[in-house]
């Protein structure tokens, strides 16, 4: 993952923050299984949940892959992660960076860690000479909207998610 930024600790008015972010490696399959199943079951998902390690483990370790993650640790623990894939563009014709998920463990919400992985995924994305960094925001999630509005998103009306998977993938594929 050259190019993603390892942010030290932090110094704020109030003295030390402890948040350190490091790009997430082979052998970090489990702590990536740890943050996004605490995401799925705060968004009320975790039947849709069916990761393993051995899953995360397979990008991390393939220097050819089209995703990546972030792992932010406060106090030297970790607390949360960013994950994102390549995408592209067709209107702007170029490559952008598609942020898939910001996952805060329950302990360690609301102490900044997830407005320093966007910024640090906003680092990235530069360094990577992408114009972009995008997302989905779940509507009813008011936290993150507040997270993204503050850190100057555009947050568009009218936009839905759409999914194609299982016997409707199939059908549609025969």
């Amino acid at each position: 993952m050259d190019g993603v930024p390892r942010l030290g600790p932090r110094t704020g008015g109030t003295g030390l923050m402890s948040i350190t972010i490091r790009p997430a490696v082979a052998g970090d399959g489990a702590t990536l299984t740890r943050m996004i199943r605490a995401l799925a079951e705060h968004h009320g998902y975790e039947a849709h949940f069916s990761a393993q390690p051995e899953d995360y483990e397979k990008f991390l370790a393939d220097p050819a892959a089209i995703n990546g993650a972030l792992i932010a640790c406060w106090n030297g623990e970790p607390a949360g992660c960013a994950t994102w894939q390549r995408s592209y563009s067709t209107f702007i014709g170029r490559e952008t960076i598609y942020m898939e998920d910001i996952s805060v463990l329950p302990d360690y919400r609301r102490k900044g860690i997830g407005s320093a992985l966007l910024r640090a995924m906003a680092r990235f994305v530069l360094d990577r000479g992408a114009p972009r960094l995008h997302w989905l925001l779940m509507a009813w999630n008011g936290e993150a909207r507040r997270l993204y509005a503050e850190a100057g998103a555009v947050i568009e009306d009218g936009n839905c998610h759409c999914i194609l998977e299982g016997e409707a993938l199939e059908r549609l594929a025969s």
